[in-house]
């Protein structure tokens, strides 16, 4: 009897030794992570995150989960949550987030009846027109559709504005580098993109570049004089000598200048040329 409460009490011991051993290897006699080690902070304070790139607006819109995944960060937070199926809505202010993943759609109501709906992978900012923003600022898209009851003004991927009361209008990033815009609405609408405004008829399309230095409008400098190519238009200050050709225009620099034409500025050494030609006839 006594050799087996011996037993006993030393199973009980090595029970105790081992659970005790667990602890010991935590703090505060050890580390839980021994390999790799914590990643160690570079920044000190951390930099500001995207909610402060948005300040909030006294606009509210209603964002609306058609198809998971989708997400919304509303202004204030530092980071989103999903919409579930069981909480498919919420309102927002202007400055808020959202995104969409492939497979999801998710769409935005804004109180005059204008909408977006984004379609697969896609994402943006609710803009705040009473501090001259676009009511919505596309970052990403692969397809979106814009309906517009009331005149309105959409800032598309690259910079882009899109300027028109009527829909629905429809947006494809058919290659990395080219986004395109449908006008498949009863009414024209316009495209400001660098320093051209471009005028899109009912049924038509248009591609845009997505280029490194964006496509936000350019303000015009009354100080330019304006040169009508074949299809486009050139401007230009300073000391400028204008070479016109059959299907180009040319010019070559005599001095302190700059040239603009096609959404590109050029400045030129004494004596150099330049010349800017159209897609085709005009």
């Amino acid at each position: 009897m006594k050799r087996a409460l011996r037993e006993i009490a030393i199973a009980c011991s090595v029970c105790a030794l081992f659970t005790g051993c667990a602890g010991w290897l935590r703090w505060p006699w050890g580390r839980t992570q021994r390999w790799p080690s914590p990643m160690e902070q570079s920044v000190d304070p951390l930099p500001p995150g995207e909610a402060h790139l948005f300040l909030e607006g006294p606009e509210e819109v209603l964002v609306l989960r058609h198809a998971d995944p989708v997400k919304v960060r509303p202004t204030g937070m530092t980071a989103g949550y999903p919409l579930t199926f069981y909480n498919k809505s919420v309102r927002v202010h202007a400055g808020s987030g959202l995104w969409s993943a492939p497979g999801g759609r998710i769409e935005v109501l804004w109180p005059n009846g204008n909408s977006i709906v984004l379609f697969d992978g896609g994402g943006g900012v609710v803009g705040s027109p009473s501090r001259g923003e676009s009511s919505f600022i596309f970052l990403f898209v692969d397809r979106a559709r814009i309906e517009l009851n009331e005149p309105d003004q959409i800032e598309l991927v690259g910079g882009a504005r899109l300027s028109a009361r009527s829909g629905p209008y429809v947006i494809d990033h058919v290659r990395r580098e080219v986004l395109r815009v449908s006008n498949q609405s009863k009414l024209a609408g316009e495209i400001a993109y660098r320093d051209t405004v471009f005028t899109l008829d009912p049924g038509q399309m248009i591609d845009l570049a997505l280029i490194g230095a964006g496509g936000k409008p350019i303000q015009s400098d009354p100080g330019f004089q304006s040169l009508q190519g074949p299809g486009f238009g050139v401007r230009y200050s300073g000391a400028v000598q204008v070479e016109d050709q059959t299907n180009s225009v040319a010019l070559r620099a005599l001095g302190e200048h700059e040239i603009q034409a096609l959404g590109v500025r050029v400045r030129l050494d004494r004596d150099e040329s330049v010349r800017f030609e159209g897609l085709g006839p005009k």
